[in-house]
């Protein structure tokens, strides 16, 4: 179906009514049912991999995991439990950058099915395991998938949003991924209580890292493709039918904010292809080679070497509890968390997407000084007021990284770069996570033990750092994909403008070969 046919079915009920601009051109401030039923679905590929990456932290604390993989006398037990985690983030890395080239090549549809796919087949048989060399093999695919899928979903989701509602709709990413936490750690929990004289209790909750996964390949059907990824390979119907249901709304019949869109995205793909040339593996070499794109590179590779060196990663592995306290903590903890990144979804749109992240930062800088001065002064005694006021600290720190941190920053490395090479930057952002994660959470175990509370100074470095110079970087808040070339001195990469587009030339467009003609 073409523009030139406007389909005008009844609109579905929308949350939020829309404003009209001079030129009676409406600008949709709201969102109707099926984009939260799109993100929803989407939401499961994200609860995908917390799950994955959180359900490790309550098996390790298993005696039957011990006993039945033949561990209990390993002389080299602490490489190998190391060993689970960090194969995991390894396969990670190479999940990122390789979704990167499949995404921009065969459409994010394929990309997050097949990791999808490498989620659940990986979780089947880690849940499985007869033994550990087979339980690590297989932790590193179940890695690569979960972040094949984490370099996916919120990239797709920010291309399928109105720009005005952009933060608060791909918040709903952050906010699964921590529901996915939340599911593994209770989970945990409830398995650990549970006696098997067969010691396969274990199996359960790993078993059960493949429902996010098979939830999210059941309903892919419904999710439709990104409109501009169908653009770009010059579906221009496909594109349109998907924007003219994700924007209708009762107050524009005649789709002009869906026209306005494909209009601007269209344009945006021609120009495109000038800049666009892949070199070498996707579009890697073209950010190598371009000076703009390389600085994007390096902001984006911070950003999340930042969130990971923040301290949220690791700064709760040092209270020296016992095993049933630290999974009654790490339940409370990951709930606090999703709890927030959800709260976020209501303040994101509020505030300018680097001011926002740079306060996050800075407010963590206070409270990891404050849980290392306490840390230093009552770890390892009986105060017990000394040992809340660690707790409550740390409780502290994730409201304000779920609120400030975390969810802005996945978009923001989503929104800042251009068509034809956002699959391939926002891929580097999650290797560059994996690769810090590795550092922080290998490095852990021997940093607390030999310098304790002193580790967390590194973290308060980080902190201080990120704050300093991502308040100085663009922001992109509520500005469409397509116009934000210009924030980063690429002015010439923008094709137009949605402000420039009249309503006239939407109303009676002159449909060539190509979609609308100029």
């Amino acid at each position: 179906m073409s523009v030139a046919e406007d389909n005008t079915k009844p609109a579905a009920k929308h949350e939020e009514s829309s404003e009209n601009t001079s030129d009676d051109m409406p600008v949709i401030t709201g969102f109707n049912r099926r984009v939260l039923f799109i993100l929803v679905l989407l939401g499961f590929g994200s609860a995908s991999m917390g799950y994955a990456a959180s359900i490790i932290a309550t098996t390790l604390t298993q005696p039957s995991f011990y006993v039945k993989l033949n561990l209990t006398n390993a002389t080299n037990l602490t490489a190998l439990i190391g060993a689970t985690n960090g194969l995991f983030y390894t396969g990670g890395a190479f999940g990122s950058i390789f979704s990167g080239y499949v995404a921009h090549k065969y459409g994010r549809k394929i990309s997050a099915g097949a990791a999808a796919l490498t989620i659940l087949i990986s979780s089947a048989i880690i849940c499985g395991s007869t033994h550990i060399a087979m339980f690590i093999t297989f932790r590193f695919f179940q890695g690569y998938g979960c972040f094949n899928m984490m370099s996916t979903i919120p990239m797709w989701m920010a291309e399928l949003v109105p720009p005005k509602k952009r933060g608060m709709l791909v918040q709903i990413h952050p906010a699964m991924i921590n529901f996915g936490y939340v599911v593994a750690s209770y989970t945990g929990i409830g398995f650990y209580y549970f006696h098997d004289p067969s010691n396969n209790q274990w199996r359960g909750p790993m078993g059960l890292a493949g429902f996010f996964p098979f939830l999210f390949l059941l309903g892919i059907y419904w999710i439709p493709e990104s409109p501009r990824y169908l653009l770009a390979n010059d579906k221009t119907d496909a594109a349109w039918e998907i924007l003219r249901q994700l924007h209708s709304h009762p107050r524009d019949p005649e789709h002009l904010y869906a026209k306005k869109e494909l209009y601007q995205i269209q344009q945006q793909m021609q120009l495109d292809k000038e800049f666009s040339a892949p070199t070498g593996f996707g579009n890697y070499g073209r950010i190598a080679m371009k000076k703009s794109l390389r600085n994007r590179a390096l902001l984006t590779m911070f950003v999340t070497f930042a969130q990971m060196g923040s301290g949220a990663l690791v700064i709760n592995s040092c209270l020296g509890f016992g095993e049933e306290d630290i999974l009654q903590f790490q339940g409370g903890y990951q709930l606090c968390a999703w709890v927030m990144n959800t709260a976020g979804m209501l303040t994101i749109d509020l505030f300018p997407r680097n001011k926002l992240m740079s306060f996050g930062f800075a407010t963590m800088v206070v409270t990891v000084i404050i849980e290392t001065a306490l840390q230093k002064n009552f770890l390892g005694t009986t105060n017990q007021t000394g040992l809340s006021a660690c707790v409550a600290l740390l409780f502290l720190n994730v409201t304000l990284y779920g609120l400030s941190v975390e969810g802005v920053g996945f978009l923001y490395i989503a929104e800042i770069w251009p068509s034809y090479a956002r699959t391939e930057g926002y891929a580097l952002g999650m290797f560059s996570l994996c690769v810090s994660s590795i550092i922080w959470t290998q490095a852990a175990p021997t940093a607390f033990a030999n310098i304790g509370w002193k580790y967390y100074i590194i973290f308060i470095v980080v902190n201080a750092v990120a704050s300093a110079v991502l308040y100085f970087v663009p922001d992109t808040r509520g500005k469409p994909l397509e116009e934000i070339a210009a924030l980063f001195g690429d002015g010439d990469q923008v094709a137009v403008y949605q402000d420039g587009i009249q309503s006239e030339k939407l109303r009676e467009p002159h449909w060539g070969e190509h979609g609308i003609d100029p």
